[in-house]
């Protein structure tokens, strides 16, 4: 069942891949989970983010789930269309939406973290600020 929809996740032909080895349907059953995931983290990322800009926790889920089926469809079409190259150069400028997509979810999953692990220093220099200005 789980191989069956991480198999949905990797975008694979499912008729094909039963012809094959059970390394190949591993390989994108792995595929598969790391677009779902992928996915989830940035849920996860866009809701906390969004929970600190509205204050409200049904807004920030409901984008927060927009954003992360967005995330899970661009990545699984990305993935689904790399095909393999004869030179090195292709691959890369292939990969490169996928590269760039990857710098993104990585930044908008690192600053809402990275805010909320230095909350506390944050609010000391915020307020130490105000008093200045004072």
């Amino acid at each position: 069942m789980l191989k069956q929809f991480f198999l949905l996740c990797s975008g694979a032909d499912k008729n094909l891949l039963e012809g094959c080895s059970e390394g190949e349907q591993t390989k994108y059953v792995g595929i598969g989970a790391t677009v779902f995931f992928t996915a989830i983290m940035a849920f996860i990322a866009s809701s906390f983010a969004l929970f600190t800009v509205f204050d409200n926790p049904y807004i920030a889920m409901g984008l927060g789930l927009v954003w992360g089926l967005l995330i899970f469809n661009l990545d699984r079409f990305i993935v689904s269309t790399i095909r393999k190259r004869d030179t090195f150069r292709s691959e890369l400028l292939q990969a490169s939406p996928r590269i760039v997509l990857a710098i993104i979810i990585a930044i908008v999953i690192s600053k809402p973290l990275e805010i909320k692990i230095f909350e506390k220093e944050i609010g000391v220099i915020l307020l130490k600020e105000k008093n200045e200005m004072a």
